[in-house]
Formats: structure tokens, sequence, C-alpha cells
């Protein structure tokens, strides 16, 4: 799909119209061929271990050299916590760029420290649903690093009518350690989220959502993806075998980098 689109948005509306949803009606993700290029090399496959020796996947973000952006229950499980099981990850592995279960073109360590956004951690909400991660040192060589930008809810008016939202990450549907990116159209906009039909499955939890403001321009990072809507009896919709494709009418969501939540990142999630 292109970076630009001249069609109007009340058309590309009209065209997209059956494609809003997790997954469906059709599968709109594509996998990531060069994985060792920025921007995708700057996309993470994170496991996490949270006590038992397993590790489970997720998607993060390099923002600087040693540190990454996620989803806060990437970090802390509120699900695990409900069941009585242990919910903070005691190990997370940081693959920058993998293109497979066996290709990891930066190689890959254990991450020093992690955060979760402060509000997150009184109490969980998806409004606040944003971790931090820390380095030991940097990746060699380098696989680069996205900027943050806070746009303006006029910003936002502007680009959803000219620009496409991009989502790439590591989804738990596809073969291990494959990225997948998909781009769509924003569609909603509230205070601290931003709703889309981009095609996400479980696993996509904490990946970059980024725009380039100018059509020749570097990417920069708006949101960071967290979730879909409530999922089919089945499980999240067209993520598994036989559950359906979602039907018209579901986003997915993330959340904004509004002004306050550039700051707290900047301050490294500090109370």
């Amino acid at each position: 799909m292109t970076l630009f689109s001249p069609a109007p948005f009340e058309l590309d509306r009209l065209a997209d119209e059956a494609d809003y949803a997790v997954v469906g009606p059709t599968d709109g993700r594509a996998r990531v061929a060069h994985t060792n290029r920025f921007p995708h090399s700057a996309v993470c496959h994170i496991e996490r271990d949270f006590g038992d020796g397993r590790l489970t996947g997720c998607t993060a973000f390099l923002i600087s050299p040693t540190r990454l952006l996620t989803a806060a229950h990437c970090i802390t499980s509120p699900i695990r916590q409900r069941l009585g099981l242990p919910n903070l990850a005691v190990r997370i592995r940081v693959t920058p760029g993998r293109a497979s279960r066996d290709a990891r073109p930066f190689g890959w360590q254990w991450a020093k420290r992690w955060h979760v956004n402060p509000p997150y951690r009184r109490r969980p909400s998806a409004l606040h649903d944003v971790g931090l991660i820390e380095l030991e040192r940097p990746f060699s060589p380098a696989p680069g690093f996205f900027r943050l930008w806070s746009p303006s809810r006029q910003d936002l008016d502007r680009l959803r009518a000219s620009r496409l939202l991009h989502i790439s990450g590591y989804p738990a549907d596809k073969p291990e350690g494959t990225q997948w990116e998909h781009a769509e159209r924003l569609d909603r906009i509230t205070e601290r989220q931003l709703f889309y039909s981009v095609d996400t499955c479980p696993g996509h939890s904490g990946a970059p959502v980024w725009i380039q403001r100018q059509q020749a321009g570097p990417p920069v990072i708006i949101a960071v993806h967290t979730a879909g809507p409530r999922p089919h009896s089945g499980g999240a919709w067209g993520c598994r075998p036989g559950v359906p494709l979602a039907p018209a009418g579901l986003f997915n969501r993330g959340v904004r980098i509004t002004p306050d939540l550039l700051r707290s990142i900047n301050s490294g999630f500090a109370p």
C-alpha cells in the first residue's frame, strides 16, 4: 500500500468499510521482507518470562539506542493477576528486526529493567497502557530508532485525510519470529486513544503506530498499539483457525502520544 493516497477521504472510507476489524473480512497484513532496514529494523520482538521459564511474545520498538516502548500489559499482565498467577515479567528478551525463528540480524539481549506508566501501575486502564524497557547497551550494528511526535487534534484531523497509519509487529498467528505490517486510515480520535482499521492480532501489542508527516519524510510515532475490540467467542477475530473474520464496525486502538505522556516517557516513567 502506498504511503500517500490521493483519493478523497470519503471515497477511501467507502472502499475500506469492509475492513474495519481486527482482521477481516480479508487479511491485509504483509510479511516484512527486509527487517534489517529501518524502520522495520527498530521494531522488536520481545519475549517475556513471568516466572515459569516460558517465553511468550509481544512487540516493542526502539526510541533511542537503549530504550523501547511497548504496551504496559506486555510487562505486567492483569489477566494473570486475576487468575492469581505471577503477573510481572522477571525476564524480557529483546530482538530488533527479527525475521524468522532463527534470523536475528542484530542479535538479542536481555533487558536491564522495565517500567510501567504510573497511572496504569496505580489502576490498569486502556487509556494508559504503555510500558518502557531499558537495555544494558546499544545493539551493534545499530538498528536505528523512532522519533516520537505528539500531534494536536488539528494535526490528526489533517493526517486522517491524507496519510496512512502503519503498524508492524509480531502477531502470534503467523510463523514464529516473523514481522508483519499493515497500513490503513485513522478513523476516530479521542483524548488519549486512536482508533483504526489496521489489521492486527495478539502479539502485535506494543507495536509502533507511525505516519510520515511528509511524503518522503522519516516515520514518526504517534501512538502505541494496545488492543482490539471485544473478541469473538472463539478468540480474536480472524486470528485463529475457525474464528471468523471481523464484521464491519470494529476497530483496533492505540494510546496516543500526548504531551503529558511524552514528558512522562522522557522522565523514564518516574513516579
